[in-house]
């Protein structure tokens, strides 16, 4: 299993790649990862936020590159992991690092976000405008209670709580769904009363 400075290695060498020899794209950013001892503490306290019991969490994430994000997610968190990526050399280094990379064009349709537990995304677009729009689609589309990481942001969700801030980046959780009768009655606390689901002590019959 590689280390995260093995990691940390393999990003670097293939930053110092993309500004040899790539021209730049003139709708999305050169890859130009979140360093990944820095991801690493994100994607703890989305795991930490998003457990649920024993079941295997699982990560998306907008724009893998060469899925240095998949493989710790993987190997290290134990969660299964799907990257979203257009460029064929990239998912071809993602593949042999024996990860999910899915070739995807995030401009024409959205990968099924709904079904993640955890998603990250870090600016893919250069257009300020479209990438507001994409964001709070991704956003919309997730399943409540998920987790979002988000570098780079363009769009915070200010509704959701925030469990990691730091500039330009973030961990969110999206709002889960209205509690139902019973369970609203439990967290509920009356300002006139006692609480409907707590018995009053026994009081002495003379």
């Amino acid at each position: 299993m590689l280390s995260l400075p093995e990691l940390h290695k393999l990003e670097m060498a293939q930053l110092a790649k993309e500004r040899e020899l790539s021209e730049p794209d003139p709708e999305m950013w050169r890859w130009s990862p979140l360093e990944i001892a820095e991801f690493a503490r994100m994607l703890e306290v989305a795991r930490s936020l998003a457990m649920d019991g024993l079941r295997r969490l699982t990560l998306m994430e907008a724009g893998s590159g060469i899925g240095t994000k998949e493989y710790l997610a993987r190997y290290h968190f134990g969660m299964s992991e799907y990257g979203y990526e257009i460029n064929k050399d990239y998912l071809a280094m993602a593949l042999a690092l024996g990860v999910n990379a899915i070739e995807w064009d995030l401009r024409e349709s959205h990968p099924p976000w709904e079904d993640a537990d955890i998603v990250y995304t870090a600016r893919p677009f250069k257009d300020d405008e479209y990438e507001v729009q994409w964001e709070n689609e991704v956003m919309a589309r997730m399943r409540p209670r998920a987790v979002l990481v988000s570098a780079y942001a363009a769009v915070k969700p200010y509704q959701w709580t925030c469990y990691y801030r730091a500039p330009f980046r973030g961990v969110w959780q999206k709002p889960g769904r209205k509690p139902g009768p019973v369970y609203g009655a439990m967290i509920q606390r009356t300002a006139d009363g006692p609480d409907p689901l707590v018995p009053m002590p026994l009081r002495r019959v003379s």
